[in-house]
């Protein structure tokens, strides 16, 4: 798939548009789409979201992104991934009708979830953006039951402008005139302002959203997870107006979503160390807070971290939000993504906050040399957190 399609960004819908005429456009004849975007808190909310419906006895399909370790990730069918013989299969078919044309990695890819999802009907079917709103290929569906608004931050400035507004206006971009919006709680006024803007031209009702009591036990860490299930909850609520709070609270606790603040409990890396490590893939200065935040709350001194990154992220203040919970860095090239930061590049940029940071040729060598008595962070990309959960032995399905 990467070879065939580069893994570039171009936001033009028409040439999925013109691919999902030949297949009679499924992805308009499916069951209550929920659309989501935002820039933090898609998957969890998402994640939530499933376990809250499928506790209800509601059958859900649902397409998030990136994939951690296994392409099949991307594409759940009613509580499975979907399998390599329907995934092949359907890409076989959507490569052959696309003719060799002109088109994108995530382009092909969700092509791919709208015809499985048309292939095995379910009552909900979930749809994560990739990047944006507007212009995202999830967005050529015109029937929706609802659209989610996670928070919204900065990140792919390089795509979305470096303006919250912009930023916003374009995440808004999934909204459709008289269908109903869920906006969460928004950590910069413009943001939410630009997105009930955007609701009242199109009449789309803004759902308030019904907050979940910090009692309630979730299968995610993180403080934070609360404002995600609370948008999940309300969702859930709008979809099913007789809701069983005790069949949320059950769908809520068995949620998991991998790579995000999750620590290891078993697998070559915890054997590795016998001590706290954490996996976050966390790559924007609002994700760097919630580790923050985390951090803080733990009060177990300071950290040693493992550190990887894309070219087109601000390593440094990303870092700086928390680096005064950092013992020492260990800067490692990500494996496979030739978008990664070299170490050279990673030390270069850190050192400028104070640290004396170590470079490492892999991420098995990093882990050796990172003293297992102080507990460990990795983090930097989704892209590592996946590498590390490979290495690990974890077995996502």
């Amino acid at each position: 798939m990467f070879d065939l399609h580069p893994k570039l960004i171009d936001f033009d819908l028409k040439r999925l548009k013109n691919l999902m005429d030949k297949f009679h456009n499924p992805q308009n004849n499916l069951n209550n789409v929920v659309h989501i975007a935002g820039t933090n808190g898609k998957g969890s909310t998402a994640a939530f979201l499933r376990e809250i419906l499928e506790e209800h006895n509601l059958s859900v399909n649902i397409y998030t992104s990136p994939h951690l370790i296994n392409f099949n990730e991307r594409i759940r069918i009613n509580k499975k991934l979907i399998s390599d013989k329907y995934l092949i299969n359907i890409l076989e078919e959507v490569e052959l009708k696309n003719d060799r044309n002109p088109i994108t990695f995530f382009e092909i890819t969700t092509a791919a979830a709208f015809i499985a999802f048309k292939l095995f009907p379910a009552d909900i079917n979930i749809f994560e953006t990739g990047l944006g709103g507007r212009l995202d290929a999830t967005n050529i569906i015109e029937n929706k039951k609802l659209t989610i608004i996670t928070k919204i931050g900065f990140d792919h400035e390089e795509f979305l402008g470096n303006n919250i507004q912009k930023i916003a206006k374009e995440k808004a971009g999934i909204l459709r005139k008289n269908i109903p919006v869920i906006i969460a709680k928004q950590s910069r006024d413009e943001a939410r302002k630009t997105l009930i803007s955007n609701a009242k031209e199109l009449n789309s009702k803004v759902i308030r959203i019904e907050k979940i009591s910090r009692d309630t036990k979730l299968g995610l860490t993180g403080e934070f997870q609360y404002e995600n299930a609370s948008t999940a909850f309300t969702a859930a609520k709008f979809i099913i107006p007789s809701i069983s709070l005790n069949k949320v609270k059950k769908g809520l606790a068995r949620t998991s979503w991998f790579g995000r603040i999750q620590k290891l409990n078993e697998g070559k890396i915890y054997n590795l160390r016998k001590n706290i490590t954490i996996i976050d893939g966390s790559h924007n200065q609002d994700g760097a807070v919630v580790i923050e935040k985390y951090l803080n709350k733990k009060a177990l001194g300071k950290w040693n971290l493992i550190i990887g990154m894309l070219n087109n992220r601000e390593v440094k203040d990303f870092v700086k939000i928390f680096k005064n919970h950092i013992n020492q860095i260990y800067a490692i090239e990500i494996p496979e993504q030739k978008n990664s930061l070299s170490a050279l590049d990673l030390k270069n940029k850190l050192d400028d906050l104070g640290f004396n940071t170590n470079t490492s040729k892999s991420l098995e060598n990093a882990l050796k040399k990172a003293d297992d008595k102080i507990p460990l962070l990795i983090t930097g990309s989704l892209y590592l957190a996946g590498y590390a959960l490979k290495f690990n032995d974890t077995i996502i399905d």
